[in-house]
């Protein structure tokens, strides 16, 4: 019958899919509209209603039965609390086991199901050292707290009740008592239970774990209790299911005798043309192909598939452009132009196949722009991008012509080269830091001085696992040219993987964030600087130690976490309270000067703000020093020399840190309100060179002086040092000389330099 349908319609104009699709349509909506009518509302109404309220309904009843449990206890814990009898144990505890076994556990006065009872005095510690039913010897009462517990397969809540004097307005609170409740008898105890079956329900927890009694209801399964109206439920949807297959069966058998009649031998062909089209044998599909059934679809299908058969070879000739160009933007960097990431590893891939097994020189340099997320938040990303393009273009043109620069992310770049020596490859390193050193960023708005740092790593294809350690080891060497008073250049060696080791163990990284909550894991030790006209003690400068056991963390290990987890704000603090701290306990002596560092994030910080005028109490008996590193970089230069302002007003005297070995000495001694300077170390040294550096340290100790700063010389180890910066105008001295760095305030001892009296200029600090 279908057969004559369609031959009586192949006379016709040819009939859309929807067309025949419709028929078919309304037969299934009049069916399954009547099928799904009757499911939804069996299923909507029905199953899932009784469902919810039968969960609801469990779920009701254990929270108020736990409640009223917990409720009963405390109640009669209230009542227990105030007996005579209780408050005398914490007194005298000599009847204790007699009260809490006979009178309190074999006396009934708690329900059968608490297992245990136990009396803790104020601090928490069990009135008698050995406890029943498994109950804590001690507790913690400023973090009280009741807790579920599994043990072996049974389930205990412990219950803890304050027991409390009251005189007048005022609370004593002389111990607590606590309670070991078996809670699956507790829930027994109470009452039958019509919605799930408490010997069914259980708790998700490993044996001796424990869980606060708050927490609990999210960690508890149960099963509901069938009743009678869901078995109904689950018979009458089941045979409403085979309703609904068999009606399903019936119409899809329909249906596919509809599209096989209907689509199934043109598509055929269609699909037998696509394959010749793969096989490079197929031509253009003729009008005759709609002519075996009259489909609109399948005419406009084989004029669409002719047009595009004829556009198909113009796309083939733009392939191979648009595949250029998507190549370009995946392996380069939008901002800079250069290769990125995903070009590096392809590369670097690339050269350790060329050079593994060859006696080729391999190098890779990791460039890293100093303290770039400061300047980026100071003035700006768009500011920051065009700091990254200019050392983008700065370094391309340092590099040898063919050399390839990459941008791996951020302010970091890398480049690579084969058949290369080391020192080839360091004096490459060294023109692009030279080359980014003298760009003017000043162009950019850029007050500070931009530089960069790099970590080099060489190996030779010969060894095979050096090689591919390389990236590695480049990263470790960039981390160490990035340290204070390194050089900006490292190469990478096995001494540097070992130090770098310690930035990145666990047990390191956790004692400094436990000192983080407790200052008393910091142990300061105080050295002395010298006044050089009395040869007394002027001062200490407060040095930061962690105690770990008999070693000693120092801060080269201390200060690179500090800083890699920006932490220095925090860490700020800390140190303030145990300097505080030590002030109390008379560990400095009075009329003595105590100086302390503040890093450069600190000084802007409020809180820090906050902490360092909590010492201004402390002004009338000692001289508090403020010492600003040079080597941290201050970028809010305005904001920075306003609060320092206010803290000289206060009382506190601000000194310069590490002068000559940061950023701009010359630059922070004029913005910033300083009182003392203290020349680095580096700088004392080279006084001893025979050479213009020498002259040129003595000019600018000499122009500091007479600018009204008191001047302090750090590193002097000897009498020959001692006898030089005297004789230069220092006011102070510093070093090994003198004393090294000690837990106790240490006097000088007796120097001969001291013998002879020198008229040296009065002090302000």
């Amino acid at each position: 019958m279908m057969n004559s349908v369609i031959s009586r319609l192949k006379g016709f104009w040819p009939f859309t899919i929807k067309f025949y699709a419709f028929s078919f349509m309304i037969l299934m909506s009049l069916t399954f509209g009547i099928l799904g009518w009757g499911m939804q509302y069996k299923l909507d109404s029905i199953r899932d209603d009784a469902a919810k309220r039968n969960k609801e309904s469990a779920t009701a009843e254990i929270r108020y039965v736990i409640g009223h449990i917990i409720e009963e206890i405390n109640t009669r814990a209230q009542a227990l609390s105030v007996q005579d009898e209780t408050r005398h144990q914490f007194y005298d505890p000599a009847y204790y086991h007699y009260w809490r076994d006979i009178r309190i556990l074999a006396g009934n006065v708690f329900p059968s199901f608490a297992r245990a009872v136990e009396l803790y005095n104020s601090t928490g510690q069990a009135l008698q050292g050995k406890t029943l039913g498994n109950m804590p010897r001690s507790i913690i009462p400023r973090h009280l707290q009741n807790y579920v517990q599994r043990e072996s397969n049974r389930y205990f809540i412990y219950l803890f009740h304050p027991v409390t004097i009251t005189e007048g307005k005022h609370a004593t609170t002389l111990g607590y008592i606590g309670f070991k409740l078996d809670l699956i008898d507790a829930l027994k105890n109470e009452q039958r239970f019509n919605h799930f079956s408490v010997d069914a329900l259980t708790i998700r927890l490993a044996d001796q774990e424990r869980i606060p009694l708050d927490q609990l209801f999210p960690f508890i399964n149960f099963e509901l209790t069938p009743n009678r109206e869901t078995l109904e439920l689950t018979t009458s949807i089941e045979r409403f299911q085979r309703q609904i297959l068999f009606s399903m069966i019936v119409l899809y058998f329909v249906f596919y005798l509809m599209l096989t009649s209907i689509l199934s031998a043109p598509l055929r062909r269609l699909s037998l043309h696509i394959d010749n089209l793969r096989n490079g044998k197929g031509g253009l599909l003729s009008p005759s192909y709609t002519k075996s059934l009259p489909l609109a679809e399948l005419e406009k299908v084989r004029i669409s598939l002719n047009d595009y058969q004829n556009k198909l070879e113009e796309m083939h000739l733009n392939l191979n452009e648009k595949n250029d160009e998507l190549w370009q933007l995946a392996h380069h960097d939008p901002l800079t132009g250069v290769y990125n990431r995903r070009g590096f590893e392809e590369d670097w891939k690339h050269m350790l196949a060329v050079s593994s097994g060859h006696r080729l020189g391999v190098a890779l340099i990791l460039f890293d722009c100093d303290h770039f997320k400061a300047i980026n938040d100071t003035y700006g990303h768009p500011t920051g991008d065009q700091v990254i393009q200019a050392i983008t273009r700065t370094l391309q043109q340092t590099l040898r012509h063919g050399d390839r620069l990459y941008r791996l992310g951020g302010d970091e770049f890398a480049t690579m080269f084969l058949d290369i020596d080391k020192d080839l490859a360091v004096h490459t390193a060294e023109r692009c830091i030279e080359a980014v050193s003298r760009f003017d960023f000043n162009s950019l708005g850029i007050k500070e001085p931009v530089r960069i740092s790099a970590g080099l790593a060489f190996a030779v294809g010969t060894e095979p696992e050096t090689l591919s350690k390389l990236p590695k080891q480049a990263d470790v060497a960039m981390y160490h040219a990035k340290r204070p008073g390194k050089s900006k250049i490292a190469v990478f060696d096995q001494e540097m993987f070992t130090n770098s080791n310690i930035l990145f163990s666990n047990s390191i990284n956790n004692l400094v964030f436990r000192v983080m909550s407790n200052d008393e894991l910091l142990e300061m030790h105080y050295m002395p600087i010298a006044n050089l006209a009395t040869g007394q003690v002027d001062y200490y400068e407060a040095l930061v130690r962690i105690r770990d056991g008999e070693n000693l963390i120092m801060p080269s290990t201390i200060f690179p976490i500090i800083e890699d987890r920006r932490l220095e704000s925090e860490f700020d603090i800390v140190v303030l309270s145990r300097i505080a701290k030590e002030i109390e306990a008379g560990k400095i002596p009075a009329n003595k000067g105590v100086t302390f560092n503040v890093s450069g994030p600190g000084i802007i910080d409020l809180a820090v703000q906050k902490k360092i005028l909590e010492l201004a109490k402390y002004l009338d008996r000692y001289k508090l020093i403020i010492e600003i590193t040079e080597t941290a970089l201050i970028t809010q230069l305005h904001v920075a020399s306003a609060i320092l302002n206010n803290l000289r007003q206060k009382g506190f005297r601000i000194a310069l840190d590490d002068f000559g070995s940061g950023y701009s000495s010359l630059s922070y001694l004029s913005n910033m309100p300083v009182d003392c300077v203290k020349f680095d170390v580096s700088l004392i040294r080279q006084l001893f060179d025979d050479s213009r550096q020498s002259t040129i340290i003595e000019n600018l100790v000499d122009m500091v002086n007479k600018a009204g700063y008191d001047i302090v010389a750090e590193g002097v180890e000897n009498e020959a040092i001692l006898e030089r910066i005297a004789e230069l105008g220092f006011n102070r001295g510093q070093g090994f000389i003198f004393g090294r760095a000690d837990k106790i305030c240490r006097e000088l001892p007796k120097l001969k330099f001291f013998d002879i009296r020198r008229e040296l200029p009065a002090t302000k600090c």
